[in-house]
């Protein structure tokens, strides 16, 4: 499976700033992309590829409204073969055109300009998020800024896309310190800066909240949102989520920390019951989760719908098998439990009971 994140779409209903499956990015952005053919606009957008590790394997810049490349696929196939690249490298560059080659339906394969401005296809057309976050979270804030900053990346386009922020002598030394618990020289460097990079504000965030200074985070980028859901899911706060988030919640409330932190308290009822909350690819898998845990059989085939995760959806899957096993037997015991046939009736208490634990445990 891949990934992709773009950044600089101008277009206020794009999910800009969060990874999205390959193939609904290639859909969004082949849309985007006839979209400004057919207005005339033309405009650059930056984009990383990540693999199912979270590593970033690709960075590059599409030209949206430019007749060049009918679609993100097509800009990749050509481009990628002319990268240059260390020879240990070489089977990540094949393997990542093979992952693009089987996760490109064929109807973008042979796409042209002059198609997609006559012949516009409907099944395009999908709904575009809104209020998606503007920032990708995952890895510490050091490991992050340093692998944005340092470029520590196998496979990156010849021209790298303009505001990428490249290392240089006197920065580099303070990265290096960073990654050794030195962070002060870091943050003092950054602070002084009017603006930050995706990796910077992420790093700076991470500081901020281990230092408890939860204004000053929230600062960053003036949405708390964004600092809740890094407190959720970089590896800085592995140990000690719930109560960081816990912390940031009373200072900052939002109802995404309310169902963040009723997941991980397990108030699984409370967390479904919350509305209006910003659904991420990780909170529609709690929430899916969580129905799962209440044993809410039809909520959580509605809410698998909308996840990519094909383990949670064989759980889903499981629920239902052994729900229809549970009426079963519970139709079955009521028969008994006429004709008082104690012998049978203890067997299918047994059989009962060791299938409700099993639905218990799926998580």
């Amino acid at each position: 499976m891949l990934f992709v994140r773009f950044t600089d779409v101008p277009k206020n209903e794009f999910p800009n700033y969060e990874r999205l499956p390959y193939e609904e990015a290639l859909l969004l952005s082949t849309q985007v992309h006839q979209e400004a053919q057919q207005a005339n606009e033309r405009f650059a957008s930056e984009f990383r590829i990540f693999d199912d590790a979270d590593q970033l394997v690709y960075k590059g810049t599409f030209q949206f409204g430019d007749p060049a490349y009918p679609n993100l696929y097509l800009q990749l196939k050509e481009r990628i073969p002319r990268i240059r690249i260390r020879k240990e490298d070489a089977t990540k560059k094949i393997l990542l055109l093979e992952n693009l080659e089987r996760l490109t339906p064929e109807s973008y394969k042979t796409m042209t300009t002059s198609a997609i401005q006559q012949h516009p296809d409907a099944t395009h057309v999908s709904r575009l998020r809104r209020g998606q976050r503007r920032l990708v979270y995952g890895v510490s804030g050091v490991s992050l800024l340093l692998l944005g900053t340092l470029s520590v990346v196998q496979l990156v386009q010849p021209d790298p896309p303009s505001g990428v922020q490249v290392a240089t002598s006197d920065w580099q030394p303070l990265y290096e310190a960073a990654l050794t618990g030195e962070t002060e020289p870091l943050m003092q460097r950054l602070e002084k800066q009017k603006s930050w990079s995706n990796e910077q504000q992420q790093f700076l965030i991470t500081q901020y909240v281990e230092r408890q200074d939860y204004d000053q985070a929230v600062a960053v980028t003036n949405d708390p949102i964004d600092v809740e859901t890094i407190i959720m899911q970089s590896k800085p706060f592995a140990t000690d989520r719930q109560e960081t988030l816990q912390a940031f919640q009373a200072v900052h409330p939002t109802d995404e920390g309310a169902f963040d932190l009723a997941i991980l308290q397990k108030d699984y009822k409370h967390a479904v019951s919350i509305p209006d909350v910003e659904m991420t690819t990780a909170r529609k898998e709690a929430k899916t989760r969580a129905y799962i845990a209440l044993n809410d059989v039809t909520k959580a085939q509605e809410s698998v719908k909308l996840v990519q995760d094909e383990q949670l959806k064989q759980q889903v899957v499981t629920l239902v098998q052994l729900d229809e096993e549970i009426q079963a037997l519970e139709d079955e015991k009521r028969q008994l439990s006429e004709k008082t046939d104690k012998k049978e009736l203890e067997k299918l208490n047994a059989s009962l009971e060791a299938k409700q634990r099993q639905a218990s445990s799926l998580l």
